[in-house]
């Protein structure tokens, strides 16, 4: 990952130019989109036997990285679809790949992923997403409260509780009768994702869309690509604002952007090596997204500090990476990455 191809610096640039017109306007970026469609990137993610080329883990996260460090908003909506993609490569349904699979490496058809409420939303209390199991397959009830892509998206990989406490993940079609997408209330960076809740109302979904399950823990076997993709896209998006805090100048932060640059080489060295590994090893994952998390904790504080009181302005390109940065305080973090992050913080 320490070259990225000509082809990726060009999509960086290109995305670069068009992110803060989309954050501030909260426009879904579909020409960025189309810029990442252009390179066959869809296929980047599906298998051979399905259309795709089926990069490797660190050539994919090399994307990753570089998406972010031109348009976080697209990056996240990437790492959502390919998260929906992954899903699928690695189920038993050999229907549903068939069908699916192609239509995403072609660009045809987007999808996302709707699980958070499996892992880190709406945990305790009822399952927030419910299936019962029917005849034929299942009946959804509840919400998925972090969709990213929602209106846009053509289907989505749900996770769902059944009353017994298993879990199953199903591929539902946006357009089933029940589905509701409603948009979220605003949020601080972000929003031309249009992450929005999505509602199943007694949603009928077939045994054929299942893609796993149902199970104790359906998200168990997840692979190493999926635990280092936030690390990846923080990588990425601490070196947009150190190209931030470069261009804004100033010799009097000199050795402080040195001492940046060197700490995120460090990151993205581990990363690298923990990709060219592929080994799932939590520790060092964990250990890397705290390192990754309090670079850019740091960050946003230090490109305030130096963009001065003109960074504090909504429209400054200062203030949208700062709140970005935020993001990765809460995505897809555990209670104890949170933890970790703000002993960092406190005993750095």
């Amino acid at each position: 990952m320490s070259s990225v191809t000509p082809d990726l610096e060009t999509l960086t640039t290109r995305l670069k130019a068009r992110a803060h017109d989309y954050e501030l306007q909260g426009e879904w970026p579909r020409d960025s989109l189309d810029a990442y469609s252009e390179l066959s990137a869809w296929r980047w993610s599906v298998p051979p036997e399905y259309g795709g080329q089926g990069l490797a883990t660190h050539e994919r996260l090399a994307t990753y990285l570089a998406l972010a460090r031109g348009d976080m908003s697209v990056a996240l909506y990437v790492t959502q679809h390919e998260g929906a993609v992954d899903l699928l490569v690695s189920c038993d349904n050999e229907a549903l790949k068939q069908a699916w699979l192609p239509q995403f490496a072609s660009g045809s058809v987007l999808t996302t992923i709707g699980y958070s409420q499996l892992t880190t939303s709406r945990q305790g209390g009822l399952p927030a997403m419910r299936a019962i199991t029917a005849d034929d397959g299942y009946v959804l009830q509840g919400v998925m409260p972090w969709v990213t892509g929602a209106p846009y998206v053509d289907n989505v990989a749900c996770g769902a509780v059944l009353e017994d406490g298993r879990q199953v993940l199903v591929l539902l079609d946006m357009a089933t009768p029940g589905v509701r997408v409603v948009p979220a209330e605003p949020l601080a960076a972000l929003n031309s994702t249009h992450t929005c809740e999505v509602f199943c109302d007694d949603v009928n979904v077939p045994l054929a869309r299942v893609i796993a399950g149902p199970e104790k823990n359906v998200l168990s076997h997840r692979s190493a690509l999926r635990l280092l993709l936030v690390s990846a896209t923080g990588t990425g998006l601490a070196l947009a604002i150190m190209d931030e805090l470069h261009a804004l100048g100033g010799s009097d932060y000199d050795e402080v952007r040195a001492s940046m640059d060197g700490e995120i080489s460090a990151a993205q060295a581990q990363l690298e090596r923990l990709a060219e590994r592929g080994e799932v090893n939590q520790e060092p994952i964990d250990a890397l997204r705290v390192d990754v998390n309090c670079i850019l904790l740091r960050l946003a504080g230090i490109l305030m500090v130096v963009a001065k009181g003109s960074g504090y302005r909504r429209r400054a390109i200062a203030q949208r990476l700062a709140a970005e940065a935020n993001f990765f305080a809460v995505w897809s973090a555990s209670g104890r990455i949170r933890a970790e992050t703000a002993k960092r913080l406190v005993l750095a």
